[in-house]
């Protein structure tokens, strides 16, 4: 005799286990997804906040898609404090290890180092996986890394003064998760998995139906049909592939000076990671990603934009107030802040060509942050440029605007990352009470 508490103990072990079958399987609701790309040296203000119509002539490349526009959020008004924290690092250092980590800085061998695990890595290790880190550190004006300034080779943090190093030779990331054994084997194999967890699932429901009465025996039908679906699209899945690997990239290691001491490289180098990204990620090979977009105050050449020169001193330094001080440089930084624009609007592009198993998109489940060390290149910490595309996004009431809730701290961008990614948080860094952006 089965009782009822018996018969809810079984049916809830029976559920978890064709709960496991589905996810393996890929036909629930996919998980969702992070990726931080990180940019340098601040952006032009008065042409990047949107006005009238949600456009501004930085963002134009992602707001002009109507697909991307009304997936894209741009947050104002997120604050970053001028406090070295008792060490040496200036601005740059402190954007670009705090704007993610909301740590103060600390001094690891006299260099300002990032204080705490950045949002990314406490999302990684809250899903116990590993993240997708790249970066494009070359620069034929100053290469990297120089002595004094290994602190800016990544703004990713694993724990304090910690840092996840990324990957900066694109064809190193292909071959860690597409140049493998044949993907038929794979394949094949993966599919065997999941059939395996489906039998045994059938199997319970077989034994438990024998041993409940008519009532208990309608649910456990009603589950046996879900998982007879389940057995159709495996059979449908064996004839599909499941995913579409990347371009294979150039191997640089036939070229190590592209990867540190020329731009010649960049653009091609800045497409690899983008291409990576989006098919890690719509392959359910990672969850967790970064791009970093030079170190730490870099200094471009931004050549393949024609112009060719060190943005960082020749250009950022020069952009003292909001409005631009000289119609030549102001325009320049347009340039080179779309510059950025288009590589994320690539990003998401990517991402929403991918299908997911729901009839929705990979961008659908896929939250991109693009961040900034600074607020505008002279070093100035306010308004640190912040745009969110994609989704899930915690407390959104609507996607495709402006949200301007007036001076807040950066913090609560970290605590909305956190519960835009399931995770309970009520505060970020050292502000354990900030909660999440004000006007989402």
């Amino acid at each position: 005799m089965i009782t009822r508490r018996h018969f809810g103990s079984l049916l809830g072990g029976l559920l978890a286990s064709m709960t496991l079958a589905r996810r393996t399987q890929g036909d629930a609701s996919p998980p969702p997804r992070l990726i931080l790309v990180m940019q340098n040296n601040g952006t032009q203000q008065a042409n990047f906040w949107p006005y009238e119509g949600f456009t501004s002539p930085i963002l134009e490349p992602i707001l002009s898609q109507p697909s991307l526009a009304s997936r894209t959020t741009v947050v104002r008004g997120l604050q970053l404090l001028h406090d070295r924290f008792g060490t040496s690092g200036n601005d740059h250092d402190i954007g670009f290890a705090r704007l993610f980590s909301g740590a103060p800085l600390i001094s690891v061998a006299g260099e300002p180092w990032g204080g705490g695990p950045s949002v990314d890595q406490l999302v990684a290790q809250k899903w116990d996986t590993d993240s997708l880190a790249l970066a494009v550190l070359a620069s034929e004006f100053e290469p990297h890394p120089k002595p004094g300034f290994h602190n800016r080779r990544s703004f990713s943090y694993l724990a304090p003064g910690v840092q996840k190093i990324p990957t900066v030779n694109p064809f190193d990331a292909y071959t860690r998760f597409f140049a493998t054994a044949s993907r038929s084997d794979e394949a094949a194999a993966q599919l065997a998995r999941r059939k395996s967890a489906l039998d045994v699932a059938s199997g319970d429901l077989r034994d438990l139906r024998a041993r409940v009465g008519s009532a208990e025996r309608d649910k456990l039908d009603a589950h046996a049909t879900s998982i007879r679906q389940l057995e159709s699209s495996l059979r449908t899945l064996m004839q599909t592939p499941q995913c579409k690997p990347p371009p294979v990239p150039f191997d640089y290691r036939a070229r190590p000076d592209l990867l540190v001491s020329s731009d010649e490289a960049i653009p091609a180098l800045v497409d690899s990671m983008v291409d990576l990204l989006a098919a890690t990620m719509g392959c359910g090979l990672a969850r967790v990603g970064s791009l970093q977009l030079g170190y730490g105050g870099g200094k471009w050449m931004f050549g393949w934009e024609g112009i060719g020169i060190n943005m960082h001193d020749e250009l950022a330094h020069r952009d003292t107030s909001d409005e631009g001080d000289d119609p030549d440089v102001t325009a320049k930084l347009v340039t080179i802040n779309r510059y950025y624009a288009n590589v994320v609007a690539r990003l998401a592009g990517a991402l929403a060509a991918i299908p997911e198993s729901d009839g929705s998109t990979a961008l659908d489940h896929t939250l991109i942050v693009w961040g900034n060390e600074l607020g505008r290149g002279d070093h100035s910490l306010d308004n640190i440029p912040v745009v969110l595309v994609g989704g899930p996004l915690a407390g959104a009431t609507s996607r495709g605007k402006l949200v301007d809730g007036g001076v807040q701290p950066f913090q609560r961008l970290g605590c909305t990352i956190l519960r835009s990614m399931g995770i309970e948080a009520n505060g970020f860094g050292d502000s354990p009470s900030c909660g999440p952006i004000l006007g989402l």
